[in-house]
């Protein structure tokens, strides 16, 4: 799973092995290393709930999505889908989650296990 944050905005995407792990456990997560501490990301599908929530509990963040949008996602060509889940402060946090397509240029990085680019196939 790569995670990008920027600002109020965290974007999660997820390659076919995290979807994989997501239907088969209801849950993928990430660990990063920082010094003799970790951060953990991680998103779940839950049943009973309406729409996506997200809590802080220390140095991780938990992300809640509910099952039958889960469903949905993963057994669908859909890229991936979004939410804005208000702070009590009165601001909004933007969510995004997606499938991680392979770059249309070479970087570097592994990508075997991200899906075909639908971008590909184009030609300019």
């Amino acid at each position: 799973m790569k995670i990008r944050i920027r600002g109020n905005s965290i974007r999660y995407r997820l390659d076919k092995a995290d979807i994989a792990v997501l239907e088969a456990k209801g849950k993928v997560e990430e660990h990063t290393r920082i010094g003799a501490h970790s951060l953990h990301f991680c998103v779940r599908s839950k049943e009973g709930i309406q729409q996506p929530s997200i809590q802080l509990e220390g140095p991780a963040v938990h992300l809640a999505v509910p099952a039958a949008q889960i469903q949905a996602w993963t057994g669908s060509n859909l890229t991936g889908f979004d939410a804005v889940i208000s702070n009590p402060d009165g601001s909004e946090l933007k969510i995004l989650v997606e499938k991680d397509f392979k770059c249309l240029t070479e970087r570097g990085e592994d990508e075997s296990l991200a899906f075909e680019n639908p971008l590909s196939s184009h030609t300019c």
